[in-house]
């Protein structure tokens, strides 16, 4: 029996129950925070681009697609029972309740887009490889500093990774879930 001092360190992953009940307890305050793979993580705030690219697309999503699916703005999405990540803009099959009963899990998410600029190491590194495990159809990342979309397909569950990448800039159009289309420019902030 190995003795307690010579024990390997492990890192405890929090469920999404214990999440829930660390924020009931108040530990979290007024933080924005996220459950990412069990861990608890800090989000930075949103400066003024990536507040208005959050508002500018989702606004100009609900005009081109809200009519047949339900779009969501940082709230809450369930991948699994260790990951309950606030993505920027989840667009979701329509819910007769409006998700008032449980958060979209990744069967009925089409299109996940998260505006990135300081965050563009953690969106690339963490995030995107939980929604290519969960089966997430499609990710944007808005790459505010390059003034690109990231576009991501063709999850492989397995590999936590997807098999499509291309990158959308002004002057493109992106194809939206259901049908139609968005022009990057209209998404991209202004130059």
């Amino acid at each position: 029996m190995a003795s307690r001092s010579s024990a390997v360190p492990t890192v405890h992953r929090f469920t999404r129950d214990e999440y829930y009940r660390m924020a009931e307890a108040g530990l979290f305050c007024d933080e924005r925070v996220e459950l990412l793979d069990g861990e608890i993580i800090t989000m930075s705030p949103q400066n003024t681009p990536h507040a208005s690219t959050v508002y500018r697309t989702a606004h100009r999503l609900e005009q081109l697609i809200g009519n047949i699916t339900c779009i969501r703005c940082q709230l809450p999405i369930v991948l699994n029972d260790w990951s309950e990540p606030e993505p920027d803009i989840a667009v979701c099959v329509p819910d007769p309740d409006d998700y008032g009963r449980a958060h979209p899990q990744p069967g009925q998410i089409l299109l996940l887009i998260e505006v990135a600029d300081v965050s563009i190491p953690y969106d690339r590194g963490r995030k995107t490889p939980a929604y290519a495990a969960s089966g997430i159809p499609e990710l944007w990342i808005v790459n505010l500093p390059d003034r690109r979309i990231e576009v991501s397909s063709a999850p492989d569950p397995g590999t936590r990774s997807y098999r499509k990448q291309q990158h959308a800039f002004a002057g493109e159009v992106l194809s939206l879930p259901g049908g139609g289309s968005i022009a990057v420019v209209d998404i991209l902030p202004r130059p």
